[in-house]
C-alpha cells in the first residue's frame, strides 16, 4: 500500500509544480481507494498542504495576491458549513454532486471559451467571479478533497495566464487545505490514518521527490501545453470524483 501512495504523490506531485495543480486531482482519488473516504480525504488534505507550501516556495514571486484573497475569502467562509453538511450527508452523494458539478462547469467553460474567442465573459478586476469560484473550491475541498476544478473553470474563462495561475493557485490550495482540516477535525470527527513513523516520512520524502521531478519537466513544457494539461486534470478529477462515488452507491 505504502509503494502505491508514494507512486500517486510522485506523479500529483510533478504535475501540480508543472501546471500548478495534480496532487489533489490525481493522487487524491487513488489516496482515497487506499486509505478509506474520511481518513484518505483528511490525509489528502494534509499532503495537499505540504505540497502547495513546497511549490509556492518556488513560484511565490508570481503570486497575484489579489485574486488570492477574494478567492480565500469566499472558500474559508464556507468551510464549517460544508463541514456541518457532510457530518450527516452521504460522501458517495456528495462525491457524486461535486464530480457532476466539475465535469459540466468545465465543459461550459469550454464552449463558452470558443464562442468568445479571445474576448473574456467579465473583466479580470471583477470579484462576484473569483467569489463564486473560491465558494466553489472551499466546498470541494471540504466534501472531496479536491478544490482546484472550480479555480481551471475560472482561469479556463478568464484566459488566466498559466504561469501566474500554477503559482496563485498554490497559497490557495495551502489555505484551503487547513481550513478543510480545521473544520473537519473539530466539526466532524475526522481522524488522520494510522501510518507509522516511518511511512509518515516516506510520505515527505515523495512529496520532496515529486517537486524536483516537476522542476526538470517545468521549463520544457509551453504555456498551450499547460493548459491543456490542465483541462485534462479537471477531467480527470470531475470524472474520478463522481465515478468514486457511483461506485460506493452501487455497492
Amino acid at each position: 500500500m505504502l509503494a502505491l501512495l508514494v507512486l500517486a504523490i510522485l506523479v500529483g506531485g510533478s504535475l501540480q509544480r508543472v501546471t500548478g495543480m495534480g496532487f489533489g486531482l490525481v493522487a487524491g482519488p487513488f489516496i482515497v481507494l487506499l486509505l478509506g473516504p474520511v481518513e484518505g480525504v483528511l490525509f489528502v488534505n494534509l499532503a495537499g498542504a505540504m505540497m502547495a507550501l513546497l511549490v509556492l516556495g518556488r513560484t511565490v514571486r508570481g503570486v497575484d495576491w489579489r485574486r488570492y484573497g477574494w478567492l480565500v475569502s469566499a472558500s474559508i467562509a464556507v468551510s464549517v458549513p460544508a463541514a456541518l453538511l457532510i457530518r450527516d450527508a452521504s460522501a458517495s452523494v456528495l462525491e457524486i454532486s461535486v464530480g457532476g458539478v466539475v465535469v459540466l462547469a468545465m465543459t461550459l467553460a469550454l464552449f463558452a471559451s470558443r464562442l468568445r474567442g479571445a474576448e473574456r465573459p467579465f473583466a479580470p478586476e471583477a470579484r462576484l467571479p473569483l467569489l463564486v469560484t473560491g465558494a466553489a473550491a472551499g466546498f470541494g475541498s471540504v466534501a472531496a478533497g479536491i478544490g482546484g476544478p472550480p479555480i481551471a473553470v475560472y482561469s479556463v474563462l478568464d484566459r488566466w495566464d498559466p504561469r501566474t495561475f500554477a503559482a496563485t493557485v498554490q497559497p490557495i490550495f495551502l489555505t484551503n487545505a487547513l481550513a478543510a482540516m480545521t473544520a473537519k477535525l473539530l466539526v466532524a470527527d475526522a481522524t488522520f490514518p494510522d501510518l507509522a513513523v516511518w511511512e509518515w516520512v516516506t510520505v515527505f520524502v515523495a512529496l520532496l521527490a515529486s517537486v524536483g521531478l516537476g522542476e526538470l519537466l517545468a521549463g520544457r513544457i509551453s504555456a498551450s501545453a499547460t493548459r491543456k494539461v490542465l483541462v485534462t486534470l479537471a477531467y480527470v478529477g470531475g470524472f474520478a470524483t463522481l465515478g468514486r462515488g457511483v461506485l460506493d452507491l452501487a455497492g
